[in-house]
Parts: structure tokens; C-alpha cells; sequence
């Protein structure tokens, strides 16, 4: 598999509701799921680097990006 498939696949779970953004909710919820222990704080730092565009929401072009940057450091 590709990394832009294991990109896309890791965004697509965390898509809860498949409308093409993932939400702080929804990432906190995917997280639980999979019994990761996430704070609030670790989330708003993701958000604060994911986020690009400031709308509150990760785009699968945001979560690329900050999947990519994150790879190289």
C-alpha cells in the first residue's frame, strides 16, 4: 500500500461522519476507540498545526500536509 493510501485510510477513520473533515469530536472519539488516551490539549495542539485554514476543522489536504511534515521531522 501506498502512503497516500495509508494517509487516506488513516483520515477516513477518523472521518467519523464521511463529510470529508474531521472535527476535534470526532478525533477525540476515534482516538477513544481505539483505546488511545488523548487529552484536550494534545488535540488543540494538533488542531493548532493540522488546521491551516482556521475553520475548526481538518481537511484531507491539511492532514496530508501535517502528515507529511510530521514524517520529516
Amino acid at each position: 500500500m501506498s502512503a497516500n493510501n495509508d494517509i487516506a485510510s488513516a483520515f477516513e477513520e477518523l472521518d467519523l461522519d464521511r463529510d470529508g473533515q474531521i472535527t476535534q469530536d470526532e478525533f477525540h472519539t476515534a482516538m477513544t476507540d481505539r483505546g488511545e488516551e488523548i487529552t484536550d490539549d494534545e488535540i488543540s495542539s494538533i488542531f493548532a498545526d493540522a488546521d491551516t485554514d482556521k475553520d475548526g476543522k481538518i481537511s484531507l489536504s491539511e492532514f496530508t500536509d501535517a502528515w507529511t511534515r510530521a514524517e520529516q521531522a
